[in-house]
C-alpha cells in the first residue's frame, strides 16, 4: 500500500478552550481562526488534501434552543463542574445564534466545510466530553455521541470518524463510540510520552517533553500506521502542528523540519504519518501559520509525486 498523508482538526471555536480561557483572552484567536478556515479550504482543494474535521456537536445548531433540544438528559457529573457547557448556555451566557455570537456557533462555517470536495465531517462528541476526567462515565458519553451524531443526521452528515477531546479516552470509550456507528478514531501517538492523561495528569514536565519532541528526537519518529482495534480502526496521530510564535521562531523551523522528514520517512515505507491541529490555532499570525501550512502541503506533494503517496481521510483508512 502506498503511503497515507492524514490532516484532522478539531473544529470546536470557544467550546474546546472555555474552560480554561476566557473570551477576552481569547476570544480573537477563535475568531481568527473562523477567517482562517476558508484560507486552508482553498489550499487543501488546490492541492488535493482530503482532511478530517472533527466538530464538537453544538456548532451544528443554528441557535441556542436547538442546543438545548439535542443535550442529552443524562450528562456528566464531572467532580470539577466548570468542565460542562451546560450552564453557560442554560443561563444565557451564550448568544442567541451565529450571528450574535460566532464565538459559539458554526453551521455557516460547517456548510462551508462540506462543500468542498473531500472533506469528512466528523465527530468531536456533543459536549467537548473529557472522557478521562473525574465524574465521566460510559453512560453519559454514550448519551453525549448519540447527541452529536443526531444532530449532524440533521444536516446530512454520517458521523463515522472521531477525535476524542484532549485526545482522553480508553478502549471502554472506543468501543462505545464503535456501537454508535463510529468506524475510526485517532489514537495516541508513538511512545509512553504521549499516553492518554487526565488534565491533572498531563503535568508540565510531559508537556516540555512533547514540545520539544516537536523540534528535536528526543523519542522516535511518528510514522504510523492504522489498524483494527475491536470494531473500530485506530488512526494514530503522528503530530501537533504548533501555532508559530516570535518568540520561538527558530524552534519552528526544527519543527518544520521534523514533520517533513518524518512525512517523507511514511512514504518511503508505504506508513501513515498523521497531523493535527485545532482552527483557532490558526487565528492569531494567521500568515505565519498559513506559510508553514504551504511548507507541510509542499511536502506532500513531493512525496506524492516521488512516493506516491495519497492524501486521506479517517474514514478513508477506515474502509481501505
Amino acid at each position: 500500500m502506498t503511503g497515507s498523508f492524514v490532516i484532522s482538526l478539531d473544529f470546536e471555536l470557544m467550546w474546546g478552550v472555555r474552560d480554561h480561557r476566557t473570551v477576552a483572552e481569547y476570544g480573537d484567536a477563535v475568531l481568527g481562526g473562523r477567517e482562517a478556515i476558508p484560507l486552508m479550504l482553498s489550499r487543501f482543494k488546490e492541492a488535493g488534501i482530503r482532511a478530517t474535521w472533527a466538530t464538537v456537536g453544538l456548532l451544528f445548531a443554528r441557535n441556542r434552543t436547538g442546543m438545548l433540544d439535542h443535550a442529552p438528559t443524562l450528562r456528566p457529573a464531572y467532580r470539577d463542574a466548570t468542565l460542562s457547557p451546560y450552564p453557560a448556555i442554560e443561563t444565557g451566557l451564550i448568544g442567541e445564534d451565529e450571528q450574535a455570537d460566532p464565538l459559539h456557533f458554526g453551521a455557516s462555517l460547517l456548510d462551508r466545510i462540506a462543500r468542498t470536495e473531500g472533506q469528512e465531517i466528523a465527530t468531536h462528541t456533543y459536549s467537548h466530553y473529557y472522557c478521562l476526567e473525574p465524574g465521566a462515565d460510559v453512560a453519559s458519553f454514550e448519551a453525549d455521541l448519540a447527541s452529536a451524531v443526531a444532530i449532524a443526521g440533521e444536516t446530512g452528515h454520517s458521523q463515522q470518524s472521531i477525535v476524542f477531546p484532549r485526545n482522553q479516552t480508553s478502549e471502554a470509550f472506543v468501543a462505545a463510540s464503535a456501537g454508535l456507528g463510529v468506524t475510526a478514531y485517532r489514537g495516541d501517538a508513538t511512545g509512553w510520552l504521549y499516553r492518554a492523561r487526565s488534565g491533572g495528569e498531563t503535568t508540565l514536565p510531559f508537556r516540555l517533553a512533547r514540545f520539544l519532541d516537536g523540534a528535536l528526537p528526543i523519542g522516535p519518529a511518528q510514522v504510523v500506521h492504522a489498524e483494527r482495534h475491536g470494531s473500530a480502526c485506530n488512526v494514530p496521530a503522528s503530530r501537533f502542528l504548533r501555532p508559530w510564535s516570535a518568540k520561538l521562531a527558530a524552534y519552528h523551523e526544527l519543527h518544520i523540519r521534523r514533520i517533513e522528514s518524518e512525512m517523507e520517512l511514511a512514504a518511503r515505507r508505504g506508513e501513515c504519518y498523521h497531523l493535527w491541529w485545532h482552527p483557532h490555532n490558526f487565528g492569531r499570525n494567521t500568515a505565519r501559520n498559513l506559510a508553514q501550512l504551504d511548507r507541510v502541503i509542499a511536502c506532500f506533494k513531493r512525496c506524492r509525486d516521488d512516493f506516491g503517496m495519497e492524501s486521506r481521510t479517517m474514514r478513508d483508512l477506515a474502509l481501505s
